[in-house]
């Protein structure tokens, strides 16, 4: 009887909560809202971004390159294309290997260029106060997609395989997490983390970008209508008549 009674009160207080705990009306209070509008949404964005990828064998790749996103609405957004064109000096490894144990790689795929497409989604949005002197509006963001990244595969002078180099294109996916801090209405700053998974015939790999970049964002006009002058004076003669008949 007791574990009854006592489940008849819980049900009571989760889907009858009580709201005023003086019993006063309150519809005459004003409610208070936490919640905003986003100032900052803009249907298109061109971006352009710089970035490193952290765990590539051979080299230090840095992405560069630009981006177009369309906004759905406040809540989804589309990255049409990003294109990214990928300067890659090589890193201390190879030159380690071949100095101090005399081994120099078969071959090594170096990145060149990759392009991706990604479905966004921003859950969230605020506001931070910078040293009491100001506000930045921002929002975070995850994103998810596909696309292919190419490589050189070079190999070392007198390899049985090949002399000089060849490509390969690989697909790709990527997927990662994000913020916007709004400058202005038009101008934002963007950060990233991506984790890009690439499906080489042989198995995958996984690489980690780290981004930042800045966003042009905009609106386009309504396209200017033509309006016929005949027409436009006929049709202020006909109001006209019809208020004079009022």
């Amino acid at each position: 009887m007791k574990t009854y009674l006592a489940i008849v009160v819980l049900s009571v207080f989760l889907f009858f909560p009580a709201s005023n705990a003086s019993g006063k009306d309150t519809k005459d209070e004003a409610k208070v809202y936490a919640v905003q509008n986003r100032i900052f949404h803009r249907d298109h964005e061109i971006n352009f971004d710089i970035g490193y990828i952290a765990n590539e064998n051979f080299f230090h790749p840095f992405p560069i390159g630009f981006g177009y996103i369309f906004n759905l609405n406040e809540n989804w957004g589309w990255e049409v294309a990003r294109a990214q064109f990928i300067l890659a000096p090589e890193n201390d490894l190879k030159s380690d290997l071949e100095t101090q144990f005399g081994v120099t790689p078969s071959e090594f795929a170096k990145p060149t260029f990759m392009i991706h497409s990604h479905l966004i989604y921003k859950p969230f949005y605020g506001k931070n106060a910078v040293l009491n002197k100001g506000v930045i509006n921002h929002e975070t963001y995850l994103f998810a997609g596909g696309g292919v990244v190419n490589y050189d595969w070079n190999y070392p002078e007198g390899s049985n395989q090949n002399s000089g180099s060849t490509s390969e294109m690989v697909p790709s996916a990527s997927f990662g997490i994000g913020s916007k801090y709004f400058i202005n209405e038009k101008l934002c700053i963007n950060f990233e983390i991506r984790d890009i998974m690439n499906f080489w015939s042989d198995g995958m790999e996984n690489r980690i970008y780290v981004g930042v970049g800045i966003g042009y964002r905009f609106n386009l006009k309504p396209r200017k209508v033509e309006k016929d002058e005949t027409f436009e004076k006929l049709n202020r003669y006909l109001k006209k008549e019809k208020d004079d008949d009022i």
